[in-house]
């Protein structure tokens, strides 16, 4: 079976862009030892999307808009939790236990409601082939916002990870910077769904990190080696799975995890 390297430049644009937010959540993720909240943020994500769907399909409401709204709204819940003094775990557990049962509930609607009008798979599979120009820019937005919250301030989250009480003691508002982070990771997941998946966009926000992590000497070689590990798992597996015609999301998170394994052997 010949090999079929035709490349779209949407394709490449949204799986880079996926890959480079994912590269940069990812390291900063680890060193805040929020792991357990951002795999689950994911279940958050889609059932963002589904409510998404119902709204669109019942009022009108702008995909976009909704489901970054539905997004955030849900997030919130667990920043409410952790303000009343429930445990993180727990808090996560609560988050997990509503989120799940309501996407079933939501999926099943949309299954019977709108059998016709909507295609559920895309948002759990993902797939970037698909993707459109109007769902480029929306991702290229998606990311440009990502980076504003995170980026410029690459050394305070880093620092919350390593010592939170010292730097509440220096006077930085340590509340406004777990906000910002947060909503970074709420954002993304819901943003970047369509792209990546439900499913991948467990491995993806995850194992750059970890790997980083654990052959980084530092924080700022750990986001720039999470962030190329990130890069490179995205174009190597865009094209292998356009070569093999297999799905990109499944076979990028393959990539990502050989990366780990490589890393692994390499302690």
């Amino acid at each position: 079976m010949p090999f079929n390297l035709i490349m779209d430049p949407r394709w490449v644009i949204v799986v880079g862009l996926a890959s480079i937010v994912y590269g940069i959540l990812s390291p900063v993720v680890v060193s805040r030892k929020l792991l357990f909240l951002a795999g689950t943020l994911p279940h958050s994500a889609l059932l963002s999307a589904l409510l998404a769907i119902i709204t669109l399909n019942l009022l009108g409401c702008p995909f976009e808009i909704c489901s970054i709204a539905f997004s955030l709204a849900l997030v919130s819940l667990v920043s409410l939790l952790l303000s009343k003094g429930v445990k993180s775990d727990e808090a996560t557990a609560i988050f997990v236990s509503i989120s799940v049962s309501f996407t079933v509930i939501a999926l099943y609607y949309i299954l019977t409601a709108f059998p016709m009008e909507t295609s559920v798979w895309a948002y759990i599979i993902g797939d970037p082939l698909l993707v459109t120009w109007e769902d480029v820019y929306f991702m290229v937005a998606v990311s440009i916002i990502i980076f504003f919250f995170i980026v410029p301030f690459l050394r305070e989250h880093i620092l919350i990870g390593v010592d939170r009480d010292f730097v509440k003691l220096s006077g930085i508002k340590v509340s406004l910077y777990d906000a910002m982070m947060v909503a970074s990771l709420a954002i993304a997941t819901v943003g970047l769904l369509r792209a990546v998946g439900f499913v991948v966009e467990h491995v993806m926000v995850l194992l750059p990190g970890i790997t980083a992590s654990s052959l980084a000497k530092s924080g700022r070689n750990a986001v720039l080696l999470g962030l190329l590990l990130s890069l490179a798992g995205g174009m190597i597996g865009l094209i292998l799975s356009v070569a093999t015609g297999l799905a990109p999301s499944g076979v990028i998170g393959i990539v990502m995890l050989v990366f780990y394994v490589i890393s692994l052997m390499r302690r």
